[in-house]
């Protein structure tokens, strides 16, 4: 058996000035801010605490481990039943609890922000430095980062969310505004914690001024709780399994049609596994390939298994973007994201 090739793994030094026009984060970003977020699934951690004593057979019923779809089917038994003049005491039982299970799991696994500020400092000022950021991730440590750098440097980070509502015409926004110096645009193919959506299907932002930002986590649970949204975020399931939770909104389905396919010429990837589950995001931006991709390798890892990442990568690419040159860099490199 042939032996495969060593793969090079450079410092982020070596690499950053190559004019990156976008940076993909995936979970290992998350994780390098608060390793709680290491967990498999936010469903497994809500049934390792007993929350879905009740409604566990829905979620196998509907094939799913997504909170949102669950959410979402309840959500529209409940109103179709109200309709009819029929309302189920258990359906609406079986929304609480699921609502109730997905709030308990969230805020078990997410830091509160005074214990990760100096993380987002460093996050927002690396972050800065990208026309784009896309993050797969669902949770408010990026989000908390752009409050903390736009407070200090003006409206720099933009989500294209203006009064609650998503600017489809979002290329505009790169424009610089106000005393800002620059502008970075930020989506979220998978949603977010702070994008939700009511039952008529209107989806906006959950937001708070900077001054309340560490509050945003309790502020947008309490919508939860309301009952009027629903979050948008994409967190379980099969590659098929997210598209369809995407195809049900028009934030995600703008962002994985628009956004996606136009990352430029330059992406650099930190954090992100290159999973199967996520084949979907690699055939989104495959329809306008980058040039160069740059993907990071988690380097405290042993050495076989940081080749064996690599090779990974390199087989994923080679099917899914053939053209693309890929580098290697130390994830755990001096600027990098949230290293000092």
């Amino acid at each position: 058996m042939k032996t495969m090739d060593r793969v090079d793994i450079n410092p982020w030094a070596n690499i950053c000035e190559r004019n990156w026009s976008a940076i993909l984060i995936g979970n290992g970003a998350s994780i390098a801010i608060h390793k709680e977020f290491a967990y498999p699934t936010l469903h497994g951690v809500a049934d390792v605490k007993g929350l879905l004593a009740n409604t566990a057979p829905i979620f196998a019923k509907l094939g799913t481990t997504d909170f949102e779809h669950v959410l979402l089917a309840c959500w529209y038994a409940e109103h179709v039943n109200s309709a009819l003049g029929t309302p189920s005491v258990d359906i609406s039982a079986a929304y609480a609890e699921v609502r109730t299970a997905l709030i308990e799991a969230v805020h078990s696994v997410h830091p509160v922000h005074a214990d990760v500020a100096a993380d987002l400092e460093r996050v927002g000022a690396f972050s800065s430095v990208f026309p784009t950021v896309v993050s797969l991730n669902y949770d408010l440590t990026l989000y908390w980062a752009m409050l903390l750098f736009n407070a200090a440097n003006g409206s720099w980070f933009k989500d294209a969310f203006h009064d609650g509502g998503f600017q489809t015409d979002w290329e505009y926004l790169r424009r610089p505004y106000g005393h800002a110096a620059g502008a970075t645009l930020v989506f979220y193919p998978h949603g977010s914690l702070a994008v939700a959506r009511d039952y008529l299907g209107d989806e906006t932002k959950l937001a708070v001024g900077a001054g309340a930002a560490s509050d945003l986590l309790n502020t947008i649970t309490r919508r939860w709780v309301s009952g009027r949204y629903v979050p948008v975020f994409v967190s379980e399931g099969t590659s098929q399994q997210k598209v369809a939770a995407i195809r049900r909104s028009h934030y995600l389905t703008n962002v994985y049609e628009e956004v996606l396919p136009a990352l430029g010429e330059g992406l650099v990837v930190y954090g992100w596994s290159f999973d199967e589950r996520d084949q979907h995001v690699l055939d989104a931006i495959a329809a306008n390939p980058p040039k160069r991709m740059a993907v990071s390798v988690f380097t405290v890892q042993t050495d076989g298994d940081q080749q064996a990442f690599c090779h990974q990568v390199l087989k994923a690419a080679g099917r899914s973007l053939p053209d693309t040159e890929v580098i290697f860099f130390d994830s755990q490199s001096p600027g990098c994201w949230n290293n000092p």
